[in-house]
């Protein structure tokens, strides 16, 4: 009986010790340091290279700004990361999102792609036609100003978490 009573403690407790949240901040300190700061520096830049001056103030974008604690700054860290994977500069920022993810010993869930039907194919293609180019580099102005101010974000998590 003692056996399976220490069994099935082990078997709970294992996910959380597998899970995200056991993270070793000198860890995420160090890497900052000697990686990711460089890293999310470049990105910013090539960011702003191709914002061009534009006014990221008009596009309001919500995210979680990091509160004093370690364990909601990784957590926020590590959600503005899976948001930032989720946007079209991948190749711009897959360094980065990497570099974090090891750094955390965390990684995003990937979403499952769904494969477009063929009507659904056919109604994006006209929507495509008909939007103009305004609208497209709009959309794309406002895609940067989003990975800028996620970057903000986890610069100053970074920060925070380094003063701690």
């Amino acid at each position: 009986m003692p056996l399976f009573c220490i069994s099935f403690l082990v078997l709970l407790l294992l996910p959380l010790s597998l899970s995200c949240g056991s993270v070793h901040l000198d860890n995420i300190r160090s890497d900052y340091i000697t990686i990711i700061q460089t890293e999310l520096q470049r990105t910013t830049e090539e960011i702003t290279s191709l914002l061009q001056n534009s006014d990221c103030s008009v596009f309001s974008h919500k995210l979680r700004n990091c509160t004093p604690g370690n364990a909601t700054s990784v957590r926020t860290l590590h959600n503005l990361t899976c948001k930032m994977r989720s946007l079209p500069f991948l190749q711009m920022t897959l360094q980065l999102i990497t570099s974090v993810e090891i750094s955390m010993s965390c990684h995003c869930r990937e979403k499952s792609i769904k494969m477009p039907t063929e009507s659904l194919k056919r109604r994006r293609g006209a929507t495509r036609r008909r939007r103009n180019e305004g609208t497209k580099n709009r959309k794309q102005t406002k895609k940067l100003c989003k990975a800028k101010a996620i970057l903000s974000a986890m610069t100053e998590c970074y920060q925070m978490l380094n003063s701690l």
